[in-house]
């Protein structure tokens, strides 16, 4: 064998062994990577994304200063020593920034750390969404993913607890509470970006949100559009907790019988819910609602089309938003844009457009000529 052959084998044999490696060393990541949320669960208890949010930018704090800072119930001084472990852990997957200061780790917060976004901000959060989706009850149904394979008529969380989502939600107070907290929070976040990004409210004189809750959406949308009629369309025992706000009317009702009648239609987390038929019925009563040039404008994730599967943080998100749906919603999943078009063409809109791309989300128009 010559030396260069020689060479070329050791190098395949060496590429080989550490393809392996990471192989083996990313099994075992994902095999205790539980202990990720539940870590960043832990500090969000802690109140540590707000101590570290609180302080000037760029300034890092060492997990002694953080501690001083945490309020504990016992009166006890917080463990610097444990704190440390956890923050390690978060800015080892890039949660948080950190420098070595003489034989101290320091740790902060820039726009690009995920911590950032599970401080309080003013309601613009993540945090309670992480809280719920960490929480006892959220997980159980986790247990029967598998037989969504097996049997796809029945979903996870129905196995586990024998009814629907918002059936399950409406029973538990606290986990209503949690998951109504987690919603603004997220919402809150999503809508501040697509004021920003998004024009094609101008022009409007009248927007029904269709599934708008207690219709924070359309208060948001409200006050930046003051001119606009706002009509927040949701079931009765819904709306009858709405907002009073100023141009604002809350209609109850069905979206499976009817929709209030306006110049265009907005729907944000609403279709990913139900499956291709129930969307379609859900559409056709919208569209029969518009004037002839109206449209749809719905905010939902976009997963992408293309059959190699896209590795981008922003694609992971989409794909873990349509497990989550895969395990608490009977027919709900997230989709691409052709799947938005069949429900769209199906249900008598003539095309359905992306109108702006927004952080983790994508606003979509559903236009009927």
């Amino acid at each position: 064998m010559s030396e260069l052959a020689h060479k070329i084998g050791h190098q395949e044999r060496h590429s080989e062994k550490s393809d392996g490696d990471i192989g083996q060393i990313h099994a075992m990541q994902i095999s205790l990577l539980a202990a990720l949320p539940f870590a960043v669960k832990a500090v969000i208890r802690l109140g540590v994304p707000d101590i570290l949010n609180d302080v000037a930018p760029q300034v890092q704090l060492t997990a002694d200063e953080i501690a001083t800072r945490i309020a504990a119930p016992s009166g006890k001084a917080a463990d610097p020593e444990n704190l440390d472990r956890l923050l390690r852990l978060l800015a080892s997957h890039n949660l948080l920034t950190t420098t070595v200061s003489g034989t101290e780790r320091r740790y902060g917060l820039t726009p690009a750390s995920g911590l950032k976004y599970l401080a309080s901000n003013e309601g613009r959060s993540l945090a309670s969404l992480l809280l719920l989706n960490t929480s006892p009850e959220y997980f159980s149904p986790y247990e029967f993913l598998h037989e969504t394979v097996l049997d796809p008529s029945l979903d996870p969380l129905r196995r586990a607890y024998g009814v629907g989502v918002f059936e399950f939600i409406e029973k538990d107070r606290a986990l209503g509470s949690l998951f109504n907290k987690a919603m603004a929070g997220s919402s809150a976040l999503v809508m501040s970006s697509l004021l920003q990004e998004y024009k094609g409210f101008e022009g409007l004189k009248s927007l029904v949100d269709v599934g708008g809750g207690t219709g924070v959406n359309l208060a948001l949308i409200l006050s930046k559009y003051p001119h606009l009629r706002g009509i927040n369309f949701d079931l009765p025992h819904v709306v009858n907790k709405g907002l009073q706000v100023r141009g604002l009317e809350h209609v109850g009702g069905s979206f499976f019988e009817s929709c209030p009648q306006g110049d265009a239609a907005f729907m944000k987390w609403i279709l990913h819910d139900w499956s291709d038929n129930d969307c379609v019925r859900i559409l056709k009563n919208i569209a029969k609602a518009l004037p002839p040039d109206g449209k749809l404008i719905n905010v939902d994730v976009l997963v992408p089309e293309e059959l190699v599967v896209d590795t981008s943080i922003k694609s992971q998100s989409g794909f873990l938003m349509d497990v989550i749906m895969l395990t608490y919603a009977n027919g709900g999943r997230e989709r691409n844009l052709n799947q938005f078009r069949k429900i769209g063409l199906a249900a008598g809109f003539s095309r359905v457009e992306i109108a702006a791309s927004l952080v983790n989300q994508t606003v979509l128009e559903f236009c009927k000529n």
